[in-house]
C-alpha cells in the first residue's frame, strides 16, 4: 500500500529557460582550415602509423621506389572508421553529413589520394578512379541513414590492365578493405544489391570475415604478375588470414586497421620507411573463425539472439586460446618491424605490495629506428576452488624511438593483489598459495619465464558482497579445462627451474574491504513541505527551510545541493534528469545570439533553469572524433540573416587501433586534442571512451572497443580520459556499461554471466578506467545483465560503481535506454535519461507519485508527447490514472467557457460531439484520432454541464520516491557545476576534473623509462667496472702475498697462483674494452657472394658470406617465411614449397637480407 497518496498535474509541454547571456555558439564562418585542425591531423597522422601492425614480411617492406600498382577497391575508397555513433562525419545524432566528405582536399583518407601527393607514379590509377565513379554513385543513394554500413563489390580488372599495371615496377599493393558499425553485427560474408553498368540491377557477394572469391582470384593473379605483392588489410576487426598460407607469392601483411582522416598518409609513412610500424595486436587472430570460444552461440549462429549465455567464463580471446592449447594465425600482442630487438630482464624483484621487473631493450638491427613493447604476464596456480588461465597480462610498456644500437631499460610494476581471483562463495578476490610465474616477451606467445613468486598461504586481498550473480532459473554451466592440454613451448619446464624465486609472505598483504556501503538501499528526501511523508521503506525525510537557493550559491558554498534540490519541484527535478529531447536545442532551426545553445549534430542536452542558475550541458558522440555537423544555416538573431557556420572536428583512429600503439603517452595525447575541440565548439561531456570486451570477432562495434584484455581497455581508456578532461569544464564518458558484446537485437538481449567472470573481464577494464582517472560520467548499455537491464541495476549502478569503485560522477543511458525503465533507473543511479524528453521526465513522475490526468478544455483527455525509437508521438495524458466502469476513485475534468458537456443516452457529449478516451498515432506519420467514445459507463457530467467526472483506479506502480530523484539531480548537477557552461555562462572557475580528484586515483601499474643510450657504451662500461674490480682484487691478493710472506705463510704459493689468474682475467678484460672501443669506430660489413639463390623445393643451397670486423660476434641466419624456406645456423637454405622469402644474415648488430625463390 502506498503511504502517501499525491496528485501533480502533469505540463503537456517542458517550459525550458535559457540564461541570460548563454552564449553556447563556437562555430565559424570561416571554412578554412584552422591552426589547431592541422596539429590534429599531424596528431593523427602519428597515431594511426603507431598502431599499424606488420604481421608478415618477407623483405618486400619497407618499398624503395616510386612507381608502383595498387589494387582492391579500398585503395581509392579507403575505409577511415566503422558506422553509426562511432562515425564523427555522417553529420551528428539525426544524420545530414556530406556524402562525399572522405574526399575532401581537408582530409588524407584515401590511399591513392595520398600516394600521387607524395609523388608516387601508380600504374593503377585509372582503374581505380573508374571504380571510385561507380562506388560513388551508389553510395550517395545509400547514404540517408547515419547508422547504415555502406557496402559495394570488390574492384575487378582485365588481364590488359594487369599488364599494363606491371610495367616499370615489380611491387603491388592489394589493399582489403572492411567496415562495420552500430545495430548489426558482421557475418561470415554478405551480399548487396548494386547498379550494374548496364544500369541493372544485381546482387553481388561482399566479403566480411572471410575473403570473396573475387578478392582471392585478384589475390592469386597479382602475385602471380608481381615480384613483390603487399597485402594491406583496411580493416577495424579480424578476418580470416588463411588466404596469406594458401596462396603462392604473397610478401607481406600489414594491417591498417581504420586510421581515421589521415589514413592514407599514415599508411604512406609505413610504406617507405619514414615510421617503421610498432603496433601489437589486442586480439588474437585465429586460423578459422570456429576457434573463437563464444563462435557457437554469438548472436544469432544458434538461433537464439535474445539469450547469450556465457559458458566459457574467464576464458576469452588468449586465455582461451593459450589455456586450450589452440594455436591462432597470430597470438595477443604479436607484431613484426623492420628492425630487430632483443630483450634481457635485468631484475625481478616482489614483496606483499609490488611486483618489479626491469627489461633492457636493445635494437640489434642496423638499418632502421623503431619502438618495442614490453609485455609482463604472470600464471597462477590452480586450487580445489578454483582453476586459473594460463596466462593473462599484468603490465606492459613501449620504449621510445630507439635507433639501432641503442637501449633502453624499462621498469614496470603491478599490483601483487592484481594476480588474486574473484571466488563468488566468498565474494572476494582470493590469492591461492602456491608458485606464480612472471613472464616476459613480446607477444602471448613469445616469453620467457623469469620469475617465481612463492605464496606461502591463501590470502583474501580485497573483500566485498556479491552484486551480480546469475539468476536461479537461468542455468549457466561454465566451461572447464579439465583435460585440456595448455600451450607450452620446449624451454618452459627449464626456465621454471632456473626462474629466480621470490618469497611472499602473505601474512604481510593486507586485506581490503571495499564492500558497497549502499547495500541498505537507503535515501533521503530532502523537502520544504512539512506535510511530506515518505513512500518507500528505503525512504527518510529531512526538512529543509523553503529560500531562494542557485547552484552559484551552491559553488560558492552558501548553500548545499541539498537544500537546492529540496526546493525544486519534482516536475523540475524529473526534467533535469532527463535529456532535452532527441538532439539538440534548435538543432534543425539554429539560431545564432545571446540564448543560443547550438551546436548542431551533437547527441543531446540537459535542459536549462535560469531561476537557479543551471545551465545545460550538450554531449556528443566520441569514439572516433565529435560527432556534430561540420556546415549548416543559422539564423543570426540580431539581423535575422541566414550565414552558413562550420565546426570541424578531427576524425582519429578507431579505439581498436589506437590500443593497438600500447602507448599510453599516445592516447592521453590524443585525448588532449579531443579536449580542446570540446571546449573549442562547446561540448561539456564526449561519449566516450568505449571499452567492452572482443568476446566474439563479428561485433559490429569491435572497432570502438580496445580489444579482449580488460588490462590493456582499462589503462588506454584510462590514458584517453585523462587526456579528454585535461581541460577544465570537459568531461569523459566511459561506455558502454556493461556486458555489452554484441550488436544484434542490443536493446534488450541478456548476457547471461557469472559474477567471476563479470569482475575479472567485463567489468575490470572498467574498474580500472574509474580508479585511475576518474571520468565524469559513465553510460549504460542496452543489454540486460543477468534479467536486469543495466540502466536499473542498482547493483552495477550503486552498489559496485560508487560503493566499490568510489565514482562520483553522473550515469546516463544509452540513447532511449534499452529496455530500462525511467523511473526505476532513478532509484537504481543511473542519473540521466538520455535524450530524454518530455515523455521520460512523465515516466520518473509516475513512479515517485500519483500522477493526475491532464484534459482539454472540452473536458476530454488531453495529449503528451511519447518517444519511441528517435521519433516523437502523442498519446492520450491519462497518466497514473486508469479509466474503469467499476473503478474506486474519480479524477474530474473542467469544461472550458463557451463548452458544455451534456448526456445523450449512454453517450457523453460536449456541444453536442463525442469526446473520446483514446488517442491512436502513427509514430512514422504526424497526427493521429481520438477513439472509443466516453459513455456514462464511465464518466458522469455536472448538473451545470461546466465538469466531467470520470470512474477508475490509480495504478499501483509508485516504484521509488522524491528521494531517489533528488539523488540523481544531485549528481547530475556537481557535473553541471563543473561543466565549462558553467563557466562561460556563469564566470565560475573550475580545474580540470580528473586534476580535482587527483589524490585519490589509483595506478594498476607504472612504466619507468630509462634515459636512451647506446649499448656499446653500456657494455664498454660493465667491461670496464670489470677491469677494475680485477685490478682492485689483484692489488689486495699482493699485499696479503706481502703479509704471507713475511709470516713465512703456506699462503705464498696459493696466493701467488690466485694473483696469476686474476692477472690473466685482467688481461682478457682489457682486451674486451679495447675490442669495444675498437668496434665503436669499426663497423661490421657483411658481404654476401649472391643478393638471391633459387632453390628447388625439398633440394639445400648454402648461403656464401664474408663477414669483416665481427669483434667475435657470431653470424645468424633466419627465414622470414620457414612455410617456403628453412635455415640452419651455418646458412644452408632447404626449399619447404613454392614461394618467395627472404634470409637475414646478422652479426654485431648489421644485417643483410638476401632472396630466396622456391621453385
Amino acid at each position: 500500500m502506498r503511504k502517501a497518496k499525491r496528485f501533480l498535474a502533469l505540463a503537456l509541454a517542458v517550459s525550458i529557460a535559457f540564461p541570460a547571456g548563454q552564449t553556447a555558439f563556437a562555430a565559424t564562418t570561416s571554412n578554412e582550415v584552422s591552426v589547431r585542425e592541422r596539429q590534429s591531423a599531424a596528431l593523427a597522422r602519428e597515431a594511426g602509423a603507431e598502431s599499424m601492425v606488420l604481421l608478415e614480411n618477407n623483405g618486400a617492406l619497407p618499398v624503395s621506389s616510386k612507381k608502383l600498382a595498387l589494387f582492391g577497391g579500398g585503395a581509392v575508397r579507403t575505409v577511415r572508421g566503422g558506422t553509426g555513433s562511432g562515425d564523427p562525419f555522417n553529420g551528428g545524432l539525426s544524420g545530414g553529413g556530406d556524402v562525399a566528405v572522405n574526399q575532401s582536399e581537408r582530409y588524407n583518407i584515401n590511399i591513392l589520394n595520398s600516394f600521387e601527393k607524395a609523388g608516387y607514379q601508380v600504374t593503377t590509377a585509372d582503374i581505380l578512379k573508374k571504380y571510385a565513379v561507380g562506388y560513388d554513385k551508389e553510395y550517395q543513394s545509400a547514404a540517408v541513414n547515419p547508422m547504415a554500413t555502406f557496402v559495394y563489390p570488390e574492384l575487378e580488372f582485365t588481364d590488359a590492365e594487369l599488364e599494363k599495371a606491371k610495367k616499370g615496377t615489380d611491387t603491388a599493393i592489394y589493399v582489403i578493405s572492411r567496415n562495420a558499425g552500430e545495430g548489426a553485427d558482421r557475418t561470415m560474408k554478405t551480399e548487396a544489391t548494386v547498379t550494374g553498368d548496364d544500369g541493372q540491377k544485381k546482387t553481388v557477394e561482399i566479403g566480411d570475415y572471410e575473403l570473396t572469391e573475387v578478392e582471392k582470384n585478384n589475390l592469386k593473379r597479382v602475385s602471380a604478375a608481381f615480384d613483390k605483392t603487399i597485402v594491406v588489410l583496411n580493416v577495424g576487426g579480424v578476418i580470416d588470414t588463411t588466404f596469406f598460407q594458401e596462396i603462392e607469392g604473397l610478401d607481406a601483411l600489414l594491417l591498417m586497421g581504420q586510421a581515421g582522416q589521415e589514413g592514407g598518409n599514415a599508411l604512406l609513412d609505413v610504406i617507405n620507411g619514414t615510421v617503421a610500424p610498432s603496433g601489437k595486436l589486442v586480439a588474437t587472430w585465429a586460423k578459422k573463425y570456429e576457434d573463437y570460444p563464444a563462435s557457437e552461440t554469438f548472436a544469432k549462429n544458434d538461433g537464439d539472439s535474445m539469450n547469450e549465455f556465457y559458458e566459457e567464463g574467464i576464458y576469452v580471446g588468449y586465455r582461451y586460446f593459450d589455456t586450450f592449447g589452440i594455436e591462432p594465425a597470430y597470438e595477443f600482442g604479436y607484431g613484426k618491424t623492420y628492425t630487430d630487438f632483443e630483450m634481457n630482464v635485468t631484475d625481478v624483484k616482489a614483496d606483499a605490495d609490488k611486483v618489479t621487473v626491469e627489461v633492457m631493450v636493445t635494437n640489434t638491427g642496423s638499418t632502421y629506428s623503431g619502438r618495442e613493447v614490453v609485455q609482463v604476464y604472470f600464471s597462477a596456480p590452480d586450487s580445489k576452488e578454483a582453476e586459473k588461465e594460463y596466462q593473462q597480462l599484468a603490465a606492459f610498456g613501449k620504449t621510445d624511438e630507439l635507433a639501432p644500437g641503442q637501449y633502453q631499460t624499462l621498469t614496470l610494476t603491478y599490483d601483487v593483489s592484481e594476480m588474486a581471483y574473484y571466488n563468488e562463495a566468498q565474494a572476494a578476490y582470493i590469492l591461492d598459495a602456491g608458485t606464480y610465474y612472471v613472464r616476459v616477451g613480446n607477444s602471448s606467445r613469445n616469453t620467457k619465464v623469469v620469475g617465481a613468486l612463492k605464496v606461502n598461504n591463501t590470502k583474501v586481498v580485497e573483500q566485498l558482497s556479491n552484486q551480480m550473480e546469475v539468476q536461479e532459473n537461468r542455468k549457466l554451466e561454465e566451461w572447464s579445462k579439465a583435460g585440456r592440454t595448455p600451450y607450452t613451448y620446449a624451454a618452459e619446464e627449464a626456465e621454471k627451474s632456473a626462474a629466480k624465486v621470490i618469497e611472499i609472505d602473505s601474512s604481510v598483504i593486507t586485506t581490503e574491504n571495499n564492500a558497497s556501503p549502499y547495500e541498505d538501499e537507503k535515501v533521503t528526501t530532502y523537502t520544504t513541505d512539512k506535510d511530506y511523508k515518505a513512500i518507500q521503506t528505503y525512504e527518510s525525510v529531512e526538512y529543509v527551510d523553503k529560500k531562494d537557493v542557485t547552484l552559484m550559491d551552491v559553488y560558492e558554498g552558501k548553500a548545499s545541493m541539498e537544500e537546492l534540490v529540496a526546493q525544486m519541484s519534482i516536475e523540475e527535478l524529473a526534467k533535469l534528469n532527463c535529456g532535452s529531447g532527441w538532439g539538440v536545442a534548435n538543432e534543425n532551426s539554429p539560431i545564432v545570439g545571446s540564448n543560443s545553445a547550438t551546436v548542431p549534430g551533437a547527441a543531446g542536452e540537459t535542459v536549462a533553469y535560469e531561476k537557479y542558475k543551471i545551465p545545460s550541458i550538450i554531449s556528443a558522440d566520441g569514439p572516433g572524433g565529435i560527432r556534430v555537423k561540420q556546415e549548416y544555416e543559422a539564423t543570426v538573431e540580431a539581423t535575422g540573416e541566414k550565414t552558413t557556420y562550420y565546426q570541424y572536428a578531427t576524425a582519429w583512429p578507431v579505439h581498436y587501433m589506437l590500443a593497438q600503439s600500447w602507448d599510453t603517452e599516445l592516447l592521453e595525447r590524443v585525448g588532449e586534442a579531443f579536449s580542446i575541440e570540446c571546449a573549442e565548439l562547446n561540448i561539456t561531456t564526449l561519449l566516450g571512451p568505449s571499452l567492452n570486451i572482443h568476446r566474439d570477432p563479428l561485433c559490429g562495434r569491435n572497432f570502438e572497443y580496445f580489444g579482449e584484455d580488460p588490462t590493456v581497455a582499462g589503462t588506454m581508456a584510462s590514458a584517453i580520459t585523462k587526456g579528454i578532461q585535461s581541460e577544465a569544464g570537459v568531461g569523459a564518458c566511459l561506455k558502454h556499461y556493461a556486458a555489452n558484446s554484441q550488436e544484434t537485437d542490443r536493446s534488450g538481449t541478456d548476457s547471461v554471466v557469472s559474477e567471476r567472470a563479470l569482475r575479472e573481464i567485463y567489468l575490470k577494464g572498467f574498474e580500472i578506467a574509474i580508479k585511475e582517472s576518474h571520468p565524469t560520467s559513465i553510460m549504460t548499455s542496452y543489454n540486460q545483465i543477468n534479467g536486469v537491464p543495466t540502466a536499473d541495476s542498482y547493483d552495477l549502478c550503486t552498489n559496485i560503481a560508487r560503493g566499490e569503485w568510489g565514482f562520483t560522477g553522473l550515469i546516463m543511458t544509452d540513447w532511449n535506454g534499452g529496455v530500462s525503465h525511467a523511473s526505476q533507473s532513478m532509484h537504481a543511479g543511473n542519473d540521466l535519461i538520455m535524450p530524454g524528453g518530455s515523455s521520460k521526465a512523465s515516466e520518473i513522475m509516475l513512479g515517485a507519485m500519483d500522477v493526475a490526468p491532464v484534459f482539454d478544455e472540452k473536458g476530454q483527455i488531453g495529449l503528451k508527447d511519447a518517444l519511441m525509437f528517435m521519433f516523437t508521438y502523442q498519446e492520450a495524458a491519462w497518466n497514473d490514472f486508469e479509466v474503469a466502469a467499476n473503478g474506486k476513485e474519480e479524477v474530474t475534468a473542467t469544461v472550458g467557457e463557451g463548452h458544455t458537456a451534456t448526456v445523450d443516452g449512454s453517450s457523453v457529449l460536449v456541444d453536442g460531439e463525442p469526446i473520446y478516451l483514446e488517442y491512436q498515432a502513427n509514430i512514422w506519420w504526424p497526427g493521429g484520432n481520438y477513439k472509443t467514445p466516453v459513455t456514462t459507463d464511465v464518466a458522469k457530467v455536472s448538473q451545470d454541464g461546466k465538469s466531467i467526472t470520470y470512474k477508475g483506479n490509480y495504478k499501483d506502480n509508485n516504484n521509488i520516491c522524491l528521494g531517489d530523484v533528488q539523488k540523481s539531480a544531485i549528481n547530475n548537477l556537481n557535473i553541471i557545476m563543473r561543466s565549462n557552461d558553467m563557466v562561460r555562462v556563469y564566470g565560475t572557475k573550475n580545474m580540470p576534473y580528473t586534476e580535482e580528484f587527483s589524490e585519490g586515483l589509483k595506478e594498476y601499474q607504472t612504466v619507468a623509462k630509462s634515459k636512451i643510450d647506446l649499448y656499446y657504451k653500456f657494455k664498454l662500461e660493465q667491461a670496464q667496472e670489470e677491469v677494475d674490480k680485477l685490478q682492485s682484487q689483484i692489488t689486495q691478493a699482493k699485499q696479503e702475498l706481502l703479509d704471507a710472506q713475511k709470516q713465512h705463510s703456506n699462503n705464498v704459493l696459493t696466493l701467488n697462483n690466485q694473483i696469476a689468474q686474476l692477472t690473466k682475467d685482467l688481461n682478457a678484460a682489457k682486451e674486451e674494452v679495447k675490442a669495444l672501443k675498437s668496434s665503436a669506430n669499426k663497423k661490421t660489413v657483411i658481404k654476401p657472394k649472391k643478393s638471391s639463390y633459387t632453390v628447388k623445393k625439398g633440394k639445400k643451397v648454402t648461403i656464401k658470406v664474408t663477414v669483416t670486423n665481427a669483434n667475435g660476434k657470431k653470424v645468424t641466419y633466419k627465414s622470414a617465411n620457414k612455410k617456403i624456406a628453412t635455415v640452419t645456423s651455418k646458412g644452408v637454405v632447404k626449399g619447404i614449397k613454392k614461394g618467395k622469402t627472404t634470409i637475414t644474415v646478422k652479426c654485431n648488430g648489421v644485417s643483410k637480407k638476401i632472396k630466396v625463390t622456391v621453385k
